[in-house]
């Protein structure tokens, strides 16, 4: 079968204006104008008293928070004198308030009182409630879930509040040294981000006390442990086959973890360098977790090339080691990445990197994004580069599930089996599993035995694959690969089988005792097959920034039929699986029968862009009662704020709309608001998921089944509308962003001539 590149998508040269909304509904003044001055003023009395007996911070303000409906964040500070901190919640907002603007919202709340009009009547208004940043916020899911341990001193994890001004962020972080050093606080490590600020300390419960009162901490929990399991079977390989050279132009890929044995036989070709970014460490592997990752990072599916016989690298691998022999980080974890980013991306301009790590401490069940994700975010956009991210491992908790196999696979919906950092970054690809192997060692042993029975089946999420949503209820994860499975014993009721966990081959890093593979399962499994599908996109599209290859990931991703089957559920399946598992040969070249376009763009302010699908004449011939499909991926990588509940800066969209040429859909863009567009140019039917859940994203897709085409069609065009939409704190940070845009056509037909039809039709385009 012929396989051709894919197609450049080119971009119509209307760009509109986005129709800007009003903001928020207006406030509504209460009923009792002097009752509500009276409350208000009564809960912010409270709440300064309270403030005022906390340890106080860098600067006499005090950390007050206010409870308001309806209210930008921004708006507060155009009381001189009060500074937004963080917005907590979608009505909290915690800020730094001085004297004199606690003093001006008095005056403004007695102008209430004596029936007269304030100064932006709209903010008092929203104003619910004055409220405090107490001790039980300051502590964190790990503390309040496991509490503290013994003995003292232990070591704990502070995060002091993002303040986005630099000057206000050094004066912090100095006050906060001299303080540590008064009390006898030992620093560990500290992390500074635009972002986030992080102390590792180790104190007493004393200490500890003392810091949760302490003004400039947002939130003190345990550190992280990170989960690093390793299989326990394995198989050995007593002959090589000769592994070729590696050309010097192979796209390079890191793996960020344990370290790497760089004398491997398979892998030892392909090594561009390893690094440690941990003080008094080698970068050789002393664990095996990083060796295995690597293997799949640098074949794939290492498993195929050992029954062929044959193992070709075609990428280059680095390896940058973060972790020690425990799997634990000494230091910030997070420092040791932003290193090791920084060194593959400056030295070797490495554009592809694996977080096979989670913190099991910190499952994502909504809010602020925390510790590594946040600070993924930020280097992704920094320097255009694709984490892929392990969604996590999940090996029960607290009786859930209370059996495994019985219990499969609601357990997997719940609160407990959320995605652990970082897996909730947004500019990231987050990776689960699925379980590609049924019968366990014993089972091959006895297969008369009925008793040893898998979890979960083929094609099904792996039973220990952790699910979704993310920040603002983004599909998570976004793509799923082979990763590994359970087994049980049903006479040993609700029990896994020991050491029969069936999971994915690797290479070993104690090859050298006669071990040259292994058998470990885990979405740390996983993700390194999707690292090595970017790789292997790099290497045929070479200029593909990050957001191509997520969207060009995404677009080839689906729902495998066992999964959907054993759902029934098309939210549920998604919220396991995401878009599903990639197709990695269309992902790379297109097929006569099955097309992919793309393209990368910059827009800029609150805009549209408009491009045409260019439907074939196949597309409309042949047998009319056949499949035919429509898929649109775009992905993009905003600035993130923590400080804010809209984490994300930008929302970067698309809707497919039907019209007979642009012109009559660019004065609907232009002059109706976001519902009349809805009745004057619906969106075409059957695309899913749906604008609203796929939208949260930052990469996204949808898919229309067209199964017939008739003269009801007429001489209607499809074109794709992409939108921009900026919140009202990022628009004086970035006028421009970057994103891509991917259209895959398919049919089911294996002789159309989709392709060549295509091309010819852009052609006009490009000349013109």
């Amino acid at each position: 079968m012929a396989q051709y590149d894919h197609l450049p998508l080119p971009r119509l040269e209307p760009e509109n204006p986005r129709r800007t909304g009003g903001g928020f509904p207006p406030v509504v003044p209460p009923s009792d104008p002097k009752g509500f001055a009276a409350d208000i003023s009564g809960q912010l009395a409270h709440a300064v008293e309270r403030a005022q007996a906390e340890v106080p911070g860098f600067d006499p303000r005090l950390l007050l928070k206010i409870r308001a409906t309806g209210l930008n964040p921004g708006d507060i500070e155009t009381i001189e004198g009060l500074s937004v901190v963080s917005q907590e919640g979608k009505n909290l907002v915690l800020l730094f308030a001085a004297a004199e603007g606690l003093n001006e919202f008095k005056h403004r709340l007695n102008q209430i009182a004596h029936g007269e009009v304030p100064t932006r009547k709209d903010i008092m208004y929203a104003v619910k409630g004055w409220d405090n940043w107490n001790k039980e916020d300051r502590a964190g899911p790990a503390i309040l879930r496991h509490g503290l341990p013994d003995p003292e001193p232990f070591r704990v994890d502070v995060e002091l509040w993002p303040l986005e001004r630099r000057d206000e962020r050094e004066r912090m972080l100095a006050a906060f040294d001299g303080m540590c050093r008064e009390k006898g606080l030992r620093q560990l490590d500290r992390l500074v981000q635009e972002t986030i600020i992080m102390y590792r300390l180790e104190v007493s419960r004393i200490g500890l006390d003392f810091l949760l009162s302490y003004r400039d901490v947002r939130m003190i929990d345990l550190p992280p442990l990170y989960q690093l399991e390793v299989g326990l079977a394995h198989r050995s390989l007593r002959d090589l086959p000769q592994i070729p050279l590696l050309e010097g132009s192979a796209p390079g890929i890191a793996v960020l973890d344990s370290g790497l044995n760089t004398n491997h036989p398979l892998l030892g070709p392909a090594v561009g360098d390893a690094q440690s970014f941990l003080a008094g460490l080698g970068p050789e592997d002393e664990n095996g977790h990083g060796t295995m990752v690597a293997g799949l990072a640098l074949y794939g599916d290492v498993e195929e090339h050992l029954r062929a016989g044959r193992f070709t690298p075609g990428l280059r691998l680095f390896s940058g080691r973060i972790t020690d022999a425990s799997n634990y980080s000494p230091g910030f974890l997070e420092n040791h990445v932003i290193d090791a980013v920084d060194y593959f991306s400056t030295h070797y301009g490495c554009r592809v990197f694996n977080l096979s790590i989670g913190d099991v401490n910190k499952p994502y069940k909504g809010g602020h994004v925390r510790g590594l994700a946040a600070v993924l975010d930020v280097l992704a956009r920094r320097y255009n580069v694709l984490f892929v991210v392990s969604a996590g491992n999940f090996w029960g908790a607290d009786g859930c599930p209370g059996d495994w196999r019985a219990d499969y696979p609601h357990y997997l919906l719940t609160g407990e089996a959320r995605i652990i950092d970082p897996a909730p970054a947004l500019n990231v690809l987050t990776v689960g599993s699925l379980a590609k192997f049924e019968r366990p060692r014993l089972g091959q042993r006895f297969p008369d035995d009925v008793n040893y029975q898998p979890v979960a089946r083929n094609d099904q999420p792996s039973p220990f694959t952790r699910c979704g949503p993310g920040p603002g209820g983004a599909i998570k994860p976004e793509v799923v690969e082979y990763g590994g499975n359970f087994a049980v014993d049903l006479r040993v009721q609700g029990n896994l089988m020991p050491n029969d966990l069936l999971g994915e081959l690797s290479t070993s890093h104690d090859f050298a005792g006669g071990r040259l593979f292994a058998v470990d399962a885990g979405t740390s499994m996983a993700a390194p097959k999707i690292a090595h599908l970017a790789g292997r996109l790099l290497k045929s599209y070479p200029h593909a920034g990050a957001n191509l290859l997520r969207a060009l990931i995404v677009a080839h991703a689906n729902i495998t039929d066992a999964t959907s089957e054993l759902f029934q559920d098309k939210a549920k399946a998604i919220q396991t699986v995401g878009y599903g598992r990639p197709d990695w040969d269309t992902a790379i070249h297109s097929l006569d029968f099955l097309v992919t376009l793309y393209c990368e763009e910059k827009i800029r302010g609150e805009t549209h862009h408009f491009y045409e699908i260019p439907l074939p004449e196949d597309f409309f011939g042949g047998r009319p009662r056949r499949k035919r499909f429509i898929t649109v991926a775009l992905a993009h990588m905003p600035v993130v704020r923590r400080t804010r509940i809209e984490y994300k800066g930008s929302t970067i969209s698309f809707r497919v709309v039907k019209a007979p040429k642009v012109e009559t859909i660019l004065p609907i863009f232009r002059h109706t608001s976001k519902e009349e567009r809805e009745d004057l140019l619906p969106e075409l039917s059957n695309f899913r998921p749906t604008p609203t859940i796929r939208n949260k994203g930052t990469v996204q897709a949808a898919t229309c089944q067209i199964g017939q085409v008739d003269r009801r069609w007429g001489d209607n065009r499809l074109f794709v509308v992409v939108t921009r939409l900026v919140e009202p704190w990022a628009k004086t940070i970035f006028e421009e962003e970057d994103y891509a845009l991917v259209l895959v056509l398919g049919d089911e037909s294996e002789q159309v001539r989709y392709y060549s039809q295509i091309r010819q039709l852009l052609r006009p385009r490009v000349r013109l």
